[in-house]
This record gives structure tokens, C-alpha cells and sequence, in this order.
């Protein structure tokens, strides 16, 4: 008898991520001390991340694939900054973050010794300083996964290090009184999630291309309605 084993397509990598953006998202604007919820939150950044380098190794159009992310992430800014609308400061969302990142692909694949080192360094420094959402984090770890693709090994041992750092940073800067740093160590919890990986796209149809497209803007809008309204 033989054991058929289920792995995640693609499509079902992304409805994760998008119900784990959905919950971290429901918390900050109604639940904000239910830090469990902000901890599955977390589930989603890196599932983003690895789709973001995968979708440029498979895209038939990096340019279109960069246009693309570049319409919505305009499109999500405002509904997200009215989200953040009680946090000091101004952010750039998050499709800004990975967009970055794949720019940074294109130009390790595409550009010379130079470029391939200087243009990720200075995204991810516009990306730090630029108050983009995850900060250079968020560019290292597109890059992390484009350049171990090959191997789940290196694959988890970079990821946890890049967010092992990423909170360790959380708790020089604050303190370890300061959860935050709890927080973002969740970012480990996808990593096994992401080995189940089958490579595969699952149901790819008009809908589902644009469907995770447009729930960014639209779950956040949602939300800030409701919040406004009640």
C-alpha cells in the first residue's frame, strides 16, 4: 500500500500566506494586545518572499512581472497608510519591499560584478532607511531564497539566520521586556511549510493570477471601512 503524500502548489502556498496576512492584519486594527495573532502573522512574509523568487524564475516577463507589482503596490499605499493611520510615521507597504527584491534578482542575474553586488546593497538600504515595510530584511530574504533554490538546507539555514538576526535586532533596539522581538522569531514558523514546496502552480486560471494581486489593497480597504464605520 503506498502513502500519497500532499505538498502545497503554488496557489496554496499563497492562500496561506494571504489568510496569515488576513489574521496579523484583523489584529492590528482591532486586536492589538492579541499578540498570537500578529505571531501568525508571520506565516506570511516569508511565503512571499520565496514566491516572489520563485515567480522570477518561472515568470515568461520579468519586466511585466515588475510592472505589475509596481501597479498595485501604488494602488495598496493608500488603503495601508490609512491602516497605519494610528503609528507614527509613514510606511511603504510591503509589495514595495518585494518588489525590491526582485529588482535585486534581476540585477544579480542580468547586471555585471558591480551592479550584482551595489544595486542589492542599495535597495536594501533605501528599503531600511526608506521606512519601507520589513526593511532591508525583507530584500535579503527574497535574495536568500532566489540563491538557495536549490537546496532546502541552505534554503532554512539562511532564512532562520537572516530572521534569527532580524530579532535579535528588535531586542538590542528595544529591550527584552519589548515583545516585539518574540514577535518577529515567529518568521521561523513558515520555513517547513515552504519545504513542502511541490513546484507546481495548482489552479492557474484569469482569477487566481490576479486574485493575490488585488486581496492586498482590497482586505486592507475592507478593513479600514469597517473600522471607520464602527
Amino acid at each position: 500500500m503506498y502513502i500519497t503524500r500532499k505538498y502545497f502548489d503554488s496557489f496554496q502556498l499563497k492562500l496561506i500566506a494571504a489568510c496569515a496576512m488576513l489574521i496579523d492584519h484583523t489584529a492590528h486594527v482591532f486586536f492589538p494586545s492579541a499578540i498570537y495573532m500578529r505571531c501568525l502573522g508571520r506565516i506570511a512574509f516569508p511565503i512571499f518572499a520565496f514566491m516572489v523568487a520563485e515567480g522570477y524564475l518561472r515568470t515568461r516577463n520579468v519586466e511585466k512581472y515588475m510592472i505589475r507589482m509596481l501597479i498595485f503596490a501604488i494602488i495598496a499605499q493608500i488603503p495601508y497608510t490609512l491602516m497605519l493611520s494610528n503609528v507614527s510615521g509613514f510606511q511603504i507597504n510591503v509589495i514595495f519591499t518585494l518588489l525590491l527584491g526582485l529588482a535585486s534578482i534581476y540585477a544579480i542575474e542580468k547586471g555585471n560584478t558591480f551592479t550584482m553586488i551595489f544595486v542589492p546593497i542599495l535597495f536594501a538600504l533605501i528599503a531600511e532607511f526608506g521606512n519601507f515595510d520589513h526593511g532591508a530584511f525583507g530584500i535579503f530574504m527574497v535574495i536568500a531564497f532566489y540563491y538557495t533554490r536549490d537546496s532546502k538546507l541552505y534554503r532554512n539555514l539562511t532564512a532562520s539566520l537572516l530572521i534569527l538576526l532580524f530579532s535579535a535586532s528588535y531586542l538590542l533596539r528595544y529591550g527584552v521586556n519589548y515583545y516585539g522581538w518574540i514577535i518577529v522569531a515567529f518568521y521561523l514558523l513558515p520555513l517547513p511549510i515552504i519545504n513542502l514546496y511541490n513546484s507546481r502552480k495548482g489552479i492557474a486560471n484569469a482569477f487566481t493570477r490576479w486574485f493575490f494581486y488585488v486581496f492586498y489593497p482590497f482586505h486592507i480597504m475592507i478593513l479600514v471601512i469597517i473600522d471607520k464605520l464602527f
